[in-house]
């Protein structure tokens, strides 16, 4: 039966290892869920190991056999409470990407922890909770039930919590957890009812394996959706920004101008190219560019509207800052938006303001207009919505290089009748002091 035993663990152990070191190195090291799950894999895969010791060595034990057998009893109980913790963790995490989850599930797991970790310890010394004789080998202690206690615990109290937030989760996400919580409470019932089968580790990488087959590997299919749908999205509404009726109405007016004014009709020839040309070039680019480069497209495509407009559009520029950089076209979108659903519209046209500043914490963007504005609400303007939401999706994608920990936002706010503002933050980037710190004396030094 020891063989059996044995075999077992180093299964569990492998197969533990294995699964954890795949999402340590396929997935997203920064995700806590991942985090966890590694957690999860790590944790067992100590407990396996530390009951494969009690099952190598036969009574009576030498000096070093019982030193060895006495660790790995003493891994074999530890591991169940971090264990749980992380699961936990992991459950927290997985759930919070779809709702928000304000209680802090880890505090009470974390103070039962510690007692339960100090009772193992202890059972080094009195062997309430476990011993190891050197004669007859590991026993089970007198309050060996006890220790049994707060693992259980942990164990249903991530029950209930699954329990509560089953509307969030899919049914084959429930099923995974619902497998990792049943099969360690059979494989508890089993291996207290019949000491001498090591079940325990076996069930719980069974459970694991299930957990990865039926949620990890459903969230890194749906992420991957995801990206592709928002590089189709992204495409699709690159590509309306070139509108139909703009290209018309560019080209006829570069067309009127060959008769009237051919020198003027080369400077719009080569002004609509060069517009085309940086819109193009949004549909692969998600790097972010310096605000001046953005600017400078932005006019373009304000001479091309005022060759149509005439002095129907005006426009001003109040800039105060050009230190920054933000994605590309993310400015230009909300000036087309302004000059296509604002100005055109109005019978006696109006302004385009742009104005940039520098308020302390962020820089800061502003487009406003005073056309005939909209209701933010109104469902009826779907493709200044879609450009708007463009836009924040393209900062939200940027933050990480253009703010560090911060996040770039986009405000919109408008009335009909009363023009629109459309305004972005970006956070200033946070600087390590103590690297800029050493930066300055190593600088100071030279």
């Amino acid at each position: 039966m020891n063989q059996f035993n044995v075999a077992f663990d180093v299964y569990s152990a492998l197969l533990c290892l294995v699964l954890g070191g795949y999402v340590l190195v396929a997935s997203d090291r920064e995700d806590r869920a991942n985090q966890c799950f590694v957690g999860i894999c790590l944790c067992n895969a100590v407990m396996a190991l530390g009951d494969l010791v009690a099952w190598c060595f036969i009574a009576p034990l030498n000096e070093i056999e019982y030193a060895v057998v006495l660790a790995g009893t003493f891994l074999f109980y530890v591991a169940p409470a971090p264990l749980f913790l992380f699961f936990t963790g992991y459950i927290v995490a997985f759930i919070s990407k779809r709702h928000a989850v304000t209680h802090d599930y880890l505090r009470l797991p974390l103070m039962l922890f510690a007692i339960y970790f100090a009772g193992c310890v202890a059972s080094l010394f009195n062997g309430m909770f476990f011993a190891v004789d050197a004669q007859r080998g590991y026993l089970r202690g007198d309050l060996f039930l006890l220790a049994q206690v707060i693992p259980v615990f942990l164990h249903l109290r991530n029950a209930w919590i699954v329990v509560r937030y089953r509307s969030f989760l899919r049914f084959k996400e429930l099923l995974g957890f619902a497998c990792y919580i049943t099969l360690p409470i059979i494989a508890e019932v089993l291996q207290v009812t019949w000491f001498g089968v090591a079940l325990m580790n076996t069930l719980v990488a069974v459970a694991i394996l299930l957990v990865f087959l039926n949620i990890q590997s459903e969230r890194k299919a749906l992420l991957e959706q995801r990206e592709r749908e928002l590089a189709e999205a992204r495409s699709a509404i690159m590509l309306s920004q070139i509108q139909p009726h703009f290209l018309y109405n560019t080209l006829t007016g570069i067309r009127e101008l060959c008769s009237s004014d051919p020198a003027e009709a080369a400077v719009a020839i080569g002004s609509f190219s060069t517009f085309l040309r940086e819109n193009m070039a949004s549909l692969t680019s998600k790097d972010p560019i310096p605000f001046e480069k953005e600017l400078r497209h932005i006019a373009t495509y304000l001479d091309l509207e005022k060759m149509r407009f005439g002095s129907r559009l005006r426009v001003r520029y109040d800039i105060r800052e050009k230190g920054f950089t933000l994605p590309l076209l993310s400015v230009q979108v909300l000036v087309e938006n302004a000059v296509r659903h604002g100005i055109s519209v109005k019978e006696e046209g109006g302004e385009v303001c742009i104005a940039t500043k520098d308020d302390g914490d962020a820089f800061v963007v502003s487009v406003i207009d005073d056309g005939v504005g909209f209701d933010v609400q109104d469902e009826l303007h779907a493709p200044l919505h879609i450009g708007i939401q463009n836009v924040r999706m393209r900062l939200a994608e940027s933050s990480g290089d253009l703010c560090g920990d911060g996040r770039a936002t986009l405000e919109v706010r408008s009335e009909p009748g009363c023009g629109t503002q459309a305004v972005i933050r970006i956070p200033h980037a946070r600087v390590d002091m103590a690297t800029e710190a050493d930066a300055a004396a190593e600088e100071g030094s030279v």
